[in-house]
């Protein structure tokens, strides 16, 4: 059971067992040890505030400099999903997953970015082989500094973990959630009925 973490969320008392036996070693159950969900971890998730991020992106087989306030002039929310890295199996499935959806995020008026540690060029190599063109922007963190921010940078491969962040028009994060295994798909439906409410 895969289990969301938002500002409001109190783990049932079945959800808090199930973390006490991982804890605690037991591996007899697959569903408890394998299939998990953790928030963000900051000091204080409540009063989260993204980075204005300037950073290389390509879009439509253009590289452009992509802003994150520019982009809130003119969308209501941005999310922000974090993929592990190009020509990932993971990466494939979550590109489109999120191309699939991409006209239901418009119509909430709100942009998905991918985004990865992968430099613009290799994001123009991987579109080319995937056979898909994204409708939306896969962004180059090259210097890692947005998702040492946002906490999301594997410490063992050292590529980052997939996220999904729903920033707002102040740059407020208002939802986050990382992904730790790559059988579990991002909930979409989840992430639209909270961009309903922004």
């Amino acid at each position: 059971m895969a289990m969301l973490m938002t500002d409001n969320f109190i783990p049932h008392e079945c959800e808090t067992r199930k973390r006490r036996r991982v804890e605690q070693g037991d591996t007899n159950s697959f569903e408890d040890t394998t299939i998990t969900i953790n928030p963000v971890q900051q000091v204080d998730r409540f009063c989260m505030i993204a980075p204005n991020f300037n950073c290389a992106a390509v879009l439509n087989d253009q590289v452009k400099r992509l802003q994150l306030s520019n982009l809130l002039h003119e969308y209501k929310a941005v999310v922000l999903f974090f993929y592990e890295c190009d020509f990932a199996p993971s990466a494939c499935n979550d590109l489109q997953a999120i191309n699939h959806q991409f006209e239901r995020f418009q119509s909430y008026n709100t942009m998905p970015l991918a985004m990865s540690t992968d430099t613009e060029m290799v994001h123009t190599a991987f579109i080319a082989q995937s056979g898909f063109t994204p409708s939306f922007p896969l962004v180059a963190d090259t210097t890692r500094s947005v998702s040492r921010h946002f906490n999301v940078i594997n410490d063992e491969t050292g590529f980052v973990k997939r996220g999904a962040f729903i920033i707002d028009q102040t740059r407020q994060v208002r939802f986050s959630f990382v992904l730790e295994d790559n059988r579990i798909s991002h909930s979409m439906d989840t992430i639209c009925a909270i961009l309903q409410n922004i």
